[in-house]
């Protein structure tokens, strides 16, 4: 190798070194749990700003794996970005950048949910002009080498799941007007067996994107009418639901929907204005009936 050519490929191997750097520096090391962000007290905050919350995208709906080791959300920017899942995962002690999710590339994903046996992950794959595809849920199986391909579950929007793994979500029933109810479900071996309808203070109609606490103790959902607040229902000792509570009148934002807690009960986190919101899930116990204190 002449010197012309050694000196070349130095030059090469700097640039790409320097390159490689700086792409790397671009994302924060953030080590910690919950994306190395400081916890939010009794006044919501931004989750992740300018991480998972990014300005000029919609990002909502997101769910922490059981273990805090991985993020699943969904985000889109009309009308280049369709609704995606991305998600987020701890290797090798760090957070990587957000990322689409590869086994749902391609159409239109929304509402990600980890099972809290961490083996499934469940979300709402939406067809478009293709009637040989079947819109609804689909849950993907972990392995060794990631996800598995997704396969149909059953119907149902917006999932939600408690420790043993009872799950809840939206009905639609198509007609004018159309009705939204909200419904548990039997989940077994990745499809969903079993369906009964929630009766909750039924006066309120509408009834979207339900959040089951982690001990099924209370059920956080959106009302639907002239706006979109949400609701809190708490479950009393004879297994009944009880008074909803209207948690924009105590310090979340009128509009906010789409709630989710933590895995571990200690976050409450909702949508509002195209990013992702969290706050103390003390909140909530705030708003718990005496008798159930």
């Amino acid at each position: 190798m002449n010197q012309k050519v050694l000196l070349l490929s130095i030059i090469l191997l700097v640039i790409t070194l320097f390159s490689n750097c700086t792409q790397q520096s671009d994302f924060p090391v953030l080590s910690s749990p919950y994306l190395g962000q400081k916890s939010p007290g009794m006044s919501p905050e931004i989750f992740a700003p300018g991480i998972i919350s990014l300005e000029g995208f919609h990002d909502f709906k997101g769910s922490f794996s059981p273990d805090g080791k991985e993020y699943y959300f969904c985000r889109h920017a009309l009308p280049d970005i369709i609704p995606t899942l991305f998600f987020t995962k701890i290797e090798n002690g760090i957070w990587l950048e957000p990322t689409e999710l590869p086994v749902a590339q391609g159409v239109r994903t929304f509402h990600p949910y980890i099972s809290h046996d961490n083996q499934w992950l469940l979300f709402y794959w939406q067809f478009r002009g293709d009637p040989s595809q079947k819109s609804g849920y689909y849950a993907s199986a972990r392995s060794d080498t990631g996800w598995s391909v997704p396969q149909y579950a059953g119907q149902g929007s917006c999932i939600t799941g408690d420790n043993s793994d009872v799950f809840y979500a939206t009905e639609i029933v198509q007609g004018s007007p159309p009705e939204f109810y909200l419904k548990k479900i039997t989940f077994r071996d990745g499809l969903f067996t079993h369906y009964k309808r929630l009766y909750i203070d039924t006066h309120y109609g509408k009834q979207t994107h339900p959040c089951i606490a982690p001990d099924g103790s209370y059920i956080i959902f959106d009302i639907q009418d002239e706006n979109t607040n949400l609701f809190v229902s708490f479950k009393n000792e004879e297994g009944h639901w009880g008074e909803v509570i209207d948690m924009t009148k105590h310090g979340l934002h009128p509009g906010a929907r789409g709630a989710t807690i933590s895995p571990d009960g200690k976050y409450l986190f909702y949508g509002y204005e195209g990013d992702i919101w969290w706050v103390d899930a003390k909140i909530i116990e705030e708003l718990k009936p005496d008798e159930l204190k």
